[in-house]
């Protein structure tokens, strides 16, 4: 699975956050691989952290998104309270639950 952003995408990103350093940041390691988002990924990690955490089977990449699918779509997911809040928008408990999470 190797996703890839076009120098278009890139372009188009870099000039909606212009005043945003991180992102431009970011855009420059994009475009240094070529709109390679998995290497661009490691090595963004690789320069806040000074290492990569190996992953028998797996990469940094793949390992990050399970875990971010499994919070906002899992059993005790952000989606879940959220649809939680939406049916009793005026529980006090669970916005902040919601916020809190």
């Amino acid at each position: 699975m190797n996703t890839q952003l076009t120098p278009s995408e890139l372009n188009s990103y870099q000039t909606i956050l212009p005043n945003d350093d991180p992102a431009q940041d970011a855009i420059a390691v994009l475009k240094d691989h070529n709109g390679d988002i998995e290497a661009s990924f490691e090595e963004l990690y690789f320069q806040k952290y000074d290492a990569i955490p190996d992953f028998p089977d797996k990469s940094l990449w793949e390992v990050t998104l399970n875990q971010l699918r499994q919070e906002l779509c899992g059993d005790d997911s952000f989606r879940t309270k959220v649809q939680e809040y939406s049916k009793n928008p005026g529980s006090t408990p669970l916005l902040t639950g919601l916020i809190v999470y």
